[in-house]
Parts: C-alpha cells; structure tokens; sequence
C-alpha cells in the first residue's frame, strides 16, 4: 500500500512538472525550447519594473516590451505601433492625413530617417525634399532611424501650424533647415493627361492604394477616348503601397492568368499573384528612379520580364519584401512575411530595377515633376522621343 501511495505521489508530481513545462513553452514568446531566453527576459523585466526609479504604467512596459521584440529583427519595416502612432498609420494608408506629405523610412544602414519621396503638390514636396535626404531634427530635436514613430508625430500636426524641420540633403551633402506649414493632405494616387501636341497619354501614380486600381482604369480610358495611341507610365517618387492594387494596374495588360509576381516566405513557400486578364495592348514607356519602390517595382517588374514596356530613368529603390499588417487590440503590428520576385524570378531587394535606358536627372527636379515642362524634363522627353520613333 505505501509503495503504491510512493507512486501515485510521484506521478502526481511528474504530471505537475509536465504540466508547468508546457504551460511555460505554450506561452514563452522565444518558442518552446527557449527557456534560457524566457527567464532572462523574466529576470531583467522584474529587477526594472521593481528597482527603476520612477512608477511606469504596465501598459508602457508591454508596449516597450514588444516593439523591442520587433527592432529585433534588425528590419525597418517590422514595427508594433501602438498609441496615437496607431492611428496616424492607419491616416497614411487611407491618403488623408494632416501633416507635410513625406515618406520616410528607417535606413537600418546608418540609422537614419530617410526620405523616400515626397507626395506630389505637399509641403514636403514645395520644400524640395527628395528621396536620399535625411531628416535629423524634428522641432529643435534630433532623431535616429529606430526613432522614425516618434519623428513622424512631431511632423505631423493640425492644419496651418508649422514645424521646423533640419535635412542632410542628398545632392549637395548640405544641412538645410526647413519650415514648413502643415496641410490637410488627400493623396489623389492617378492623375493623367494627353501630352500636348502627341497621340502619347500619360498617367503617373502617386502610390499604390485600395482605389488605385479602379482610377488607373478610369484615367487610362480616358487618355484613350482623347485619341492616345501609347502610354507614358510614371511611378517615379512612388514608394509602393498595396501589392493588390499593382496587380490590378499591370493586369491591364498583361495576359490573364499570367505571373504578375510571387512571394517565397521563411519555408520557402510560395504565393503567386496572377493577372486578372488583359484589357490593352498599347506601347508602354515606364518612368522610375531611386523613389520607385515595392508595389512600383512589381509594376515595373512584370512590365518588364513580359516586354510590354520600355522603362527609363534612374535604378529603383530596391524595396523587395512585402509586409503584413495585423491588428491587437487599438494597436498594429507590421511584420516582413515574405520576399517577392518579378516573373522571370528576380528578387531585387536592396538592387532595384534597372532602366533600359538611363537618364539621370539634378535631385532637385524629382521635387517638382508636376512643374516641369517637357523640355526641362529630360526622362519625359526620352519617353516621348521613344514612343514616336517606335
């Protein structure tokens, strides 16, 4: 009887342990054998909550907590934003928000916030802000790269107020300082037009958002009804956007049921986005430089692999990875889920696309495209001189 009480009493206390050991690695954020990491995750988060000098809210602790666990991965574009920054993302993707209209990043190579592009007829663009310069100070204060939310809420901010900006320029290696007035900004993505004096339509998005793909359609059947016999395609400044609205635009020509473009994830599995089918056949010229990226470069891309169009300009930005965003609670996490590669498998992350015939252009023209005139635009030039003489 006692040995079989011994027993029991063991078995009970191996189950407890059993039970403990799942328990741990069912909820341990580093997986089930990283038992090591979890407790001195445990240990350091305890000895600062109990020992640091002043009360923080736990709400802090966790936020802080878990966008460590995000800047971990060493990726600009895996984030948690949480708090007001939540809501601000949510404004950029929707295209209305109140602020100076500039796309930035977090240059991870030298811990910079970077400007993409500016959006067209913005502040930021009037100021000539271009893809390359950098942002160092925000309203008197300095900010690294891995500080870009905190930066980007300092910039924004109610409509006719101001906020004083200090860039590295890129073209001239020159800190300037900047005051710009905010605005309330609605990004119009597709703006289009006949070139005066030519059978040449051209379209230019600005990004790649949810209604991108319908007013592409739109404006192309309009250069189209007013006597356009090719298309000029600008995506220069464009610093991506939905992946869903790219494929929607370049299914306007290319065939239905082809690549437009695929993704391989952590195992290697893959994902294929295929035209929706083709409604056009017109020659194509593609206008790109160094603030063309992601959902413009997949454009350019299957433009490309498929020879449907000529592309000119400058090398793309090199955005070859493609983010998810989930929601927890009021908050948002972005995570890189996956490469993405053009038809003819090119993935040109960190390359970019190369033009078939480069033009290089001063910096300072990319802030004021919609300005220009044809002959002070020397890529637009290029592409009409092409589409005439082919």
């Amino acid at each position: 009887m006692y040995i079989k009480k011994r027993v029991l009493v063991l078995c009970s206390i191996l189950l407890i342990i059993v039970t403990a050991v799942l328990t741990i690695g069912a909820v341990n954020p580093f997986g089930f054998y990283g038992f090591g990491d979890f407790l001195e995750f445990s240990v350091v988060s305890r000895l600062i909550k109990n020992m640091y000098y002043d009360d923080v809210s736990s709400e802090d602790y966790v936020n802080g907590a878990i966008s460590g666990f995000a800047h971990g991965t060493g990726d600009p574009y895996t984030n948690y934003i949480y708090g007001e920054a939540a809501q601000e993302y949510m404004d950029d993707v929707s295209g209305s928000f109140d602020g100076i209209g500039v796309y930035i990043e977090n240059n991870t190579d030298d811990n910079t916030i970077t400007v993409v592009s500016a959006i067209s007829g913005t502040p930021a663009e009037e100021a000539g802000l271009v893809s390359g310069d950098k942002i160092l100070e925000v309203a008197g204060e300095s900010y690294t790269g891995e500080q870009i939310n905190e930066a980007v809420r300092r910039m924004k901010g109610e409509t006719g107020t101001t906020v004083d900006i200090s860039v590295l320029k890129a073209e001239s290696g020159e800190i300037v300082d900047l005051t710009l007035e905010r605005r309330h900004i609605d990004v119009q993505t597709v703006e289009s037009k006949l070139i005066e004096g030519t059978n040449i339509g051209y379209i230019s998005i600005s990004q790649f958002t949810e209604t991108t793909g319908d007013d592409f359609e739109e404006n192309l059947t309009k250069v189209i009804g007013e006597g356009a016999k090719s298309i000029v395609l600008d995506l220069r400044n464009n610093p991506g956007g939905y992946v869903t609205a790219a494929v929607e635009v370049a299914s306007k020509f290319v065939d239905r049921g082809s690549t437009i473009v695929y993704t391989l994830d952590k195992n290697n599995e893959k994902e294929e986005y295929k035209s929706e089918g083709s409604q056009y056949n017109l020659p194509i010229v593609v206008l790109i430089n160094q603030g063309s990226a992601s959902a413009s470069e997949i454009v350019a891309g299957a433009l490309r692999d498929y020879d449907l169009a000529y592309i000119i300009g400058e090398q793309s930005y090199g955005k070859g990875i493609v983010q998810s965003v989930f929601s927890i609670g009021e908050n948002i996490i972005s995570v890189t889920i996956a490469r993405y590669y053009t038809p003819n498998g090119d993935c040109i992350h960190d390359i970019g696309i190369a033009p078939d015939e480069s033009i290089e252009m001063e910096l300072s023209k990319y802030s004021m495209l919609d300005r220009l005139t044809l002959e002070q635009d020397e890529q637009l030039a290029a592409a009409v001189n092409y589409l005439n003489s082919n």
